[in-house]
């Protein structure tokens, strides 16, 4: 291409000047945004004109004449409602328009400008609006050109029975020629009432500098005040994600008690779980707020955050305020939550596995049986990446100084603050393990959002020795990407059951609903497994599958300790003692036995300092010695041949462990 082709098309001959820049906030943004989605941009929501679904873009265009607000919806014709705002409506105003001629009534009577291809921009043709009705005359001020001049006679009557006067239409043509802002046509000597009125100035633009709707011309609420019908219709007709995107259907109470209400239920404060009979749409309708309720008392329909309702005056929980955000405390004080969120993760996605009724292996025949054991095996597989994390964080702790900790956390999320519970794979669970895996990318949201801030808080970092850095910064970028390949296991364990009967995959001993049966001889307690009666072959099952969970969560916290090439090895041998506390728990679900996965009392959440040889030989000694005794204990409460198997394969494989953790740890001392 030549320079004068160049030239020609418009192409800058700097490569320099080239460059798009981004025309709004929204698109400078080098992350998620948090607030409006997109569907409240009027450019891209939903909008056929005549009324709109989102917004009513007739609404956008009655500001098309700066300084002035248009009514459109007369057959009258298109009527000055008022001179706004004031930053642009002063010209008019010191031209002599007022506000009392506006209240007496003006209508447009005849425009020039822009609206078709081919026109002169210097010498447009005028349009008469006489008989022509408001949005006829809306839909000629739409098709006006953007960055052109614009003419107006208005005048005292509607103007589609009114012919302009030929003195008006002159001065049209004499203002736009010279240039000026207009003139104002009076009776008597100038001071009487509004004969005519002429106004020129450039077509308004709708956006601001910022590439956003002008908040100082468009206010609160009046892009929607004219659809078709008050919304309160729509907000409560439409449903199933029609309309609107952002409306609930259904959600759980504040409290957690009852996890399925209906959002627009009469009764917000307490309503029994109901189950609306199958097709019987009246009775359902009946329990909802009317149209005239919710256009009247809107107000008690309860916000709603990541699916659950919250008061009035909720404030998202703020994060650790004794530190700043952003600083290597704020980061450790961070990692030392989430790695306890990591091994909530990791028992609850464990505990959802067994409650499967599925074998460890593939089944050989049985469409069905192998699609419900595909969807377990991505539940098995992400409960194991969890345990990375769990070990991923406290490595990163660990490196920046902080000490490591094997702790639970007994409440999920910063912001949607979901207590911990074990709860079988029903087809609600697995919905909630898809939302809370669902990925994010920003701060405020997602569990791998929470880890997006510690990532910008490393890079910006420059205390942090180099080596420890990268390290750091490698870990938590793996925690974030595993975390999104979860919800698309999550996804394809979705798929794998749909159109499968709940009954047919979970055990019944885990539950058919999400609310677990209590503890024996107490009341039903949402999330907690069934308990065995003490001094039962089965309780002491139980008890054996959680010395077990205790046992590996104490070698966790020795080889945590320990970052060295010698220590990841020792951190593999505490993990292979996963598999017999696999087997135990296997054995549990086959006689219809919960595991209980209870966190001892008197754990220490923060292991005893070991990072010498010694102090890891010793902690591996104790550990291993206290674990005897309490296998002892539970066999002498309830000596059964399968506790006894169980045991004894246990402490063959506690002995090979502690005895490999020991040698690497003399191998990293040396």
């Amino acid at each position: 291409m030549t320079d004068s082709e160049q030239r020609a098309l418009g192409i800058p001959e700097n490569p320099e000047d080239w460059k798009i820049f981004p025309r709004n906030l929204t698109a400078r943004a080098a992350y998620i945004v948090p607030g409006n989605p997109p569907t409240t941009r009027p450019e891209t929501g939903v909008d056929n004109s005549f009324p709109g679904l989102e917004f009513d873009v007739r609404n956008l265009a009655k500001f098309f004449f700066p300084g002035t607000y248009f009514e459109v919806y007369s057959d009258s014709g298109a009527r000055l409602r008022a001179l706004r705002p004031e930053s642009q409506a002063a010209r008019w105003r010191a031209l002599g328009l007022t506000d009392a001629d506006v209240e007496r009534g003006l209508y447009i009577w005849a425009m020039k400008g822009v609206t078709a291809p081919g026109q002169d921009p210097d010498d447009p043709p005028a349009i008469d609006f006489h008989d022509t009705t408001g949005l006829q005359v809306w839909a000629k001020a739409v098709a006006l050109y953007p960055d052109t001049r614009v003419g107006l006679v208005i005048g005292p009557a509607p103007g589609a029975a009114t012919t302009p006067p030929e003195d008006a239409m002159a001065c049209l043509d004499a203002v736009w020629k010279q240039g000026g802002d207009g003139e104002i046509a009076r009776d008597g000597d100038g001071d009487g009432a509004l004969r005519w009125a002429v106004l020129a100035g450039p077509r308004a633009r709708y956006l601001n500098e910022q590439g956003v709707i002008d908040p100082d011309v468009y206010q609160p609420g009046e892009l929607i005040q004219t659809l078709c019908t008050p919304w309160m219709y729509d907000f409560r007709d439409c449903q199933c994600f029609y309309w609107a995107s952002n409306k609930p259907d259904v959600v759980t109470s504040e409290d957690g008690k009852y996890e399925y209400l209906n959002f627009q239920r009469k009764n917000w404060l307490v309503e029994p779980q109901t189950t609306d009979v199958a097709g019987d749409y009246s009775a359902r309708r009946l329990r909802e707020i009317d149209y005239a309720e919710m256009m009247v008392d809107w107000q008690q329909l309860r916000p709603v955050s990541n699916g659950r309702e919250r008061g009035q005056d909720y404030v998202p929980p703020p994060g650790p305020t004794d530190v700043t955000p952003g600083t290597l405390d704020w980061v450790r004080t961070e990692l030392e939550y989430l790695a306890t969120v990591e091994h909530a993760l990791a028992v609850q996605y464990l505990y959802a596995y067994y409650s499967v009724a599925t074998t460890r292996d593939r089944p050989s025949d049985g469409f069905n049986a192998a699609r419900i054991w595909q969807a377990a095996t991505e539940v098995f597989h992400i409960a194991i990446s969890e345990m990375r994390h769990f070990r991923w964080a406290n490595e990163v702790l660990v490196l920046l100084g902080g000490e490591p900790t094997i702790g639970r956390a007994s409440m999920l999320g910063r912001r949607f603050r979901v207590p911990f519970s074990l709860q079988g794979l029903s087809s609600a669970q697995l919905q909630w393990f898809v939302d809370v895996e669902r990925p994010s990318r920003s701060t405020a949201e997602g569990l791998d959002g929470m880890y997006t801030g510690i990532l910008d808080a490393l890079r910006a970092d420059e205390t942090l020795d180099a080596d420890d850095r990268r390290r750091s910064v490698e870990i938590v970028k793996l925690i974030i990407d595993e975390g999104e390949s979860h919800y698309e296991r999550f996804s394809t364990a979705q798929r794998m059951l749909a159109g499968l009967s709940q009954g047919a995959w979970l055990r019944s001993d885990y539950g058919r609903t999400t609310a677990i049966r209590g503890v024996t001889g107490g009341d039903s307690v949402p999330g907690v497994p069934v308990a065995e009666r003490a001094g039962t072959d089965r309780a002491a099952m139980q008890a054996l599958a959680d010395e077990q969970y205790r046992t590996i969560l104490e070698l966790l916290g020795v080889a945590f300790q320990d970052t060295s090439a010698e220590g990841g090895e020792a951190l593999r041998q505490a993990i292979s003692l996963m598999w017999s506390l696999d087997d135990t728990v296997r054995r549990l679900a086959d006689r219809g036995i919960t595991p209980l996965f209870a966190l001892p009392e008197g754990l220490a959440t923060t292991p005893p300092p070991a990072r010498t040889q010694a102090d890891r030989a010793q902690a591996l000694a104790r550990i291993r010695a206290e674990a005897e005794e309490r296998l002892d204990a539970i066999e002498q409460a309830a000596p059964a041949p399968m506790v006894t198997t169980l045991a004894s394969a246990f402490r063959a494989d506690l002995e090979r462990v502690v005895r490999a953790m020991a040698q690497d740890a003399l191998s990293s001392s040396v």
